[in-house]
């Protein structure tokens, strides 16, 4: 099946998806993005994304989207692609203006959808465990808003894969692990899971929330702190937490390796309850 293609009220060919080239998402970024992923058909986690989206669009000031519509789309659009596990991507950017920083109020915003085959993808993703590099996290102030301003996660990550790593793991300025460049982590310490608390400096994750549910769960200590990567390079386990990975291990860091080179009991333990919520399709937000 082909991929599928919303844009701006129609389902549209590859070759017809075009914008203009004063669309200011093009132009400057101004835009929000989610992707999210179904199993056997179903959207995965919808009420968590939009949620996310609700505080994305109202960060960046874009009011004039109704969450409720996108929703509507989001779900034909998957419907359409009669795919049991795909790939969905959701852009609205601010709408077409003529190049200047300031935004009028009167834009209508574009609205792109696309759905796509995930198999491909993680086909890639080694799930007995992947490694990374630590790199700079020069990002902006303001890692919560779901912005399609990327360009430094995608210098960290591409920086990371040429080291031979599959993915790069951000460090701010005082020492500390913020988040990965397109994923959440955690690491494993005495048996606790440590993580960076929510706030500007990270995306609130969907998959993080499940893990941390699921820790909640299983009765396994969770502590949301900043932890300084000269811990980091000391834990005993550290994994990885997106929508496309789930709950994958981390075996390798900055050339060493992580605990005992595979996935350790405590990382195995969160991977099998997401699973678990998975095959239960047990995905509605808790608060």
């Amino acid at each position: 099946m082909p991929e599928v293609i919303y844009l701006n009220g129609r389902f549209v060919a590859p070759e017809e998806a075009v914008i203009s080239i004063n669309d200011r998402g093009f132009l400057f970024g101004d835009a929000v993005y989610e992707v999210l992923r179904s199993y056997d058909g179903r959207l995965w986690a919808m009420e968590r994304h939009l949620r996310r989206l609700r505080h994305s669009l109202a960060a960046i000031d874009l009011a004039a989207v109704d969450v409720e519509a996108i929703r509507g789309l989001m779900e034909e659009a998957n419907r359409r692609s009669e795919l049991p596990n795909a790939s969905l991507y959701l852009q609205i950017t601010r709408g077409v203006q003529p190049r200047r920083h300031a935004y009028t109020r009167d834009l209508r915003p574009t609205v792109l959808v696309t759905v796509r085959d995930i198999r491909p993808m993680l086909a890639r993703i080694n799930r007995e465990g992947e490694s990374a590099m630590t790199a700079p996290d020069v990002r902006w102030r303001r890692c919560d808003i779901k912005s399609t301003n990327l360009l430094p996660n995608v210098l960290a990550q591409t920086w990371a894969i040429e080291q031979g790593a599959h993915e790069a793991i951000l460090v701010d300025g005082e020492g500390f692990v913020t988040e990965a460049a397109s994923m959440t982590v955690f690491c494993v310490e005495r048996g606790g899971v440590l993580t960076t608390p929510l706030g500007p400096e990270i995306l609130p994750s969907i998959t993080r929330e499940f893990v941390v549910e699921i820790a909640a769960d299983e009765g396994i200590p969770l502590r949301e702190e900043r932890v300084a990567l000269a811990r980091w390079h000391k834990a005993d386990e550290m994994l990885f937490a997106s929508t496309s990975h789930e709950v994958c291990p981390i075996t390798k860091l900055d050339g060493q390796v992580v605990g005992e080179g595979r996935a350790g009991p405590i990382t195995r333990r969160l991977m099998a309850g997401f699973k678990a919520r998975v095959a239960a399709r047990d995905d509605a937000p808790r608060s």
